[in-house]
């Protein structure tokens, strides 16, 4: 795994964290922005019987993860449905995720209860994902942490703290899912995840 600053590294060739990613003044007001909204319940992370609904925002994009498609239009549309949000995918498309195009972007909430499935994002080439961790605090009790498993889920290669104003960025194809919080987590867990795919 790399870490990176936030005019970092080439995320798509491997795991990057980048720490201290926002403006304090940035990082509280997409925060309050995710926190305030409206959020619908039932999200799930891939198809299954056992899989559990989650809490979700959609943003941009199509809600079909096979449909998904690179275009200016999901770019607008992030702009006219979260500008805090789209404020900080501007940010990356100079950065981190230089050469990528935007195909999704969207919040999801674990509260005490809800827990995460094992999944990939995506299989297709140049597909990446990118996790924001918007909270102001977190406390290592809290659990909520992002695990990243190897290609046959036999073993966690990373465990992901969700520190406040952090960014993980991994390939599409990775297994990885996000732990529940514990009981004494007073937070919803939040998340806001832009899905792109490399152009470059």
């Amino acid at each position: 795994m790399k870490e990176a600053t936030s005019e970092g590294a080439r995320p798509w060739q491997d795991i990057v964290v980048v720490d201290d990613l926002l403006p304090l003044e940035e990082q509280r007001n997409l925060h309050t922005f995710l926190s305030s909204g409206n959020w619908s319940h039932g999200w799930r992370s891939h198809d299954g019987d056992a899989v559990q609904g989650f809490w979700h925002r959609h943003f941009a994009g199509s809600l079909d993860a096979a449909e998904a498609s690179a275009s200016p239009d999901v770019e607008a549309e992030l702009a006219r449905n979260a500008p805090p949000a789209d404020a900080l995918w501007q940010r990356l498309k100079r950065s981190s995720l230089a050469g990528h195009a935007l195909e999704r972007c969207y919040a999801n909430g674990l509260p005490y209860g809800c827990d995460g499935a094992t999944h990939t994002d995506s299989l297709e080439r140049g597909a990446c994902t990118a996790v924001y961790y918007p909270h102001a605090q977190w406390d290592p009790d809290w659990g909520g942490e992002t695990l990243i498993f190897n290609k046959d889920k036999s073993d966690i290669l990373a465990a992901i703290y969700p520190k406040p104003n952090r960014l993980l960025i991994f390939p599409g194809f990775v297994f990885h899912v996000a732990r529940g919080v514990s009981r004494t987590c007073p937070a919803m867990r939040i998340t806001l995840m832009f899905k792109t795919r490399l152009v470059l």
